[in-house]
């Protein structure tokens, strides 16, 4: 069972915001715990366990996390203190919190910013684990960028990332979505006819519906990533892209890269050429998923998770190996980490 508590916190400093004087962004954060944790029940913070920092992408929110979450606490040989789940300052419960002030733009480094915001006003403590998904990771990696050292390991599903030489177009038809229903639930019935969320784990479509949405005086719904913002914060930076990609070599840290077979942004060449281009790269694809590889195969992202923070634990902090169950690896056969090229 978990204990989930929810923070406002100051936005990192680092951006402006024209015409807003001494307006503060806010973000909105979850620290989940284990109640069934020994380390919980003592009110002990720091018993050589593990923190976990998990970052979204572009258009989603922290409680897409919730499912993962809930399985890594499952496994007691990741001796887990805490996960925490930011919402960037545009998207989920941020979004709300900061639309009177919220600017037509977005920087990338700026998530990882707050990244570093979460850590040091939570008071996180080592070992931290950096955990993201597509924009999420490419924050993550900007995080470690900035301040070298603060993760203990990371991992980037379906980063985010690319040599600038590829130029792919980012862009997208936010624009034309369709962002108010009746309620939720005839918004839940318009997404299950949307092509892009027909591949979605059921649960984790729950989970964008009860907190990806909010209430409007009217009584209608609406996103809390609004198309606007999540267009803006595509369109606006694209070169952090290319600038996290570029200094992917100066990260000392084990990364596992997590990518979707079939994903439109990281083919088995671009992910290959990613890992080459870091100190310690790991590289893991999850079969038959595309890019949004948290909604479509959460259950698979599990064991690679889990295996890849054990044994760069072990070899960080000593901790005994506890032999994985056999039964469980077979229920894993797509598990592959590929050499470093």
């Amino acid at each position: 069972m978990l204990r989930i508590s929810n923070l406002v916190i100051p936005a990192s400093s680092t951006r402006q915001l024209p015409g807003k004087n001494n307006a503060q962004l806010r973000l909105s954060v979850n620290c989940y715990e284990d109640v069934r944790n020994d380390r919980f029940n003592n009110n002990n913070d720091n018993d050589e366990g593990i923190n976990m920092i998990l970052a979204h992408a572009n258009g989603f929110h922290k409680e897409i996390w919730e499912p993962i979450i809930r399985s890594l606490f499952n496994n007691k040989n990741l001796n887990i203190n805490k996960i925490f789940a930011l919402d960037c300052s545009n998207q989920g419960e941020s979004a709300v919190l900061n639309e009177n002030i919220l600017p037509d733009t977005y920087k990338w480094w700026d998530y990882g910013y707050d990244i570093l915001q979460v850590i040091d006003y939570a008071q996180i403590e080592e070992p931290i684990v950096g955990i993201g998904h597509s924009l999420g990771g490419t924050a993550t990696f900007m995080a470690e960028l900035i301040r070298p050292g603060t993760f203990s390991c990371i991992v980037a599903i379906d980063p985010a990332i690319s040599p600038a030489m590829l130029n792919y177009a980012m862009t997208t038809p936010t624009l034309k979505r369709k962002d108010t229903w009746e309620n939720r639930e005839a918004a839940k019935e318009s997404f299950l006819k949307n092509k892009f969320f027909k591949r979605w784990d059921p649960k984790v479509l729950d989970l964008y519906v009860e907190y990806g949405l909010r209430d409007l005086s009217n009584g209608l719904v609406t996103l809390k990533c609004s198309k606007f913002q999540e267009h803006y914060t595509f369109v606006h930076d694209i070169h952090g892209a290319f600038q996290a990609f570029d200094r992917l070599h100066e990260i000392e840290c084990p990364i596992l890269f997590m990518t979707g077979e079939k994903s439109e942004m990281n083919s088995r060449e671009w992910a290959s050429l990613k890992q080459s281009r870091t100190r310690r790269g790991e590289w893991h694809e999850i079969p038959d998923c595309g890019h949004l590889v948290i909604m479509e195969k959460p259950e698979l992202t599990i064991f690679p998770i889990e295996s890849f923070v054990h044994k760069h634990l072990v070899e960080l902090k000593d901790i005994p190996t506890i032999p994985n169950n056999p039964s469980r690896i077979d229920e894993y056969t797509g598990f592959q980490i590929h050499p470093k090229l």
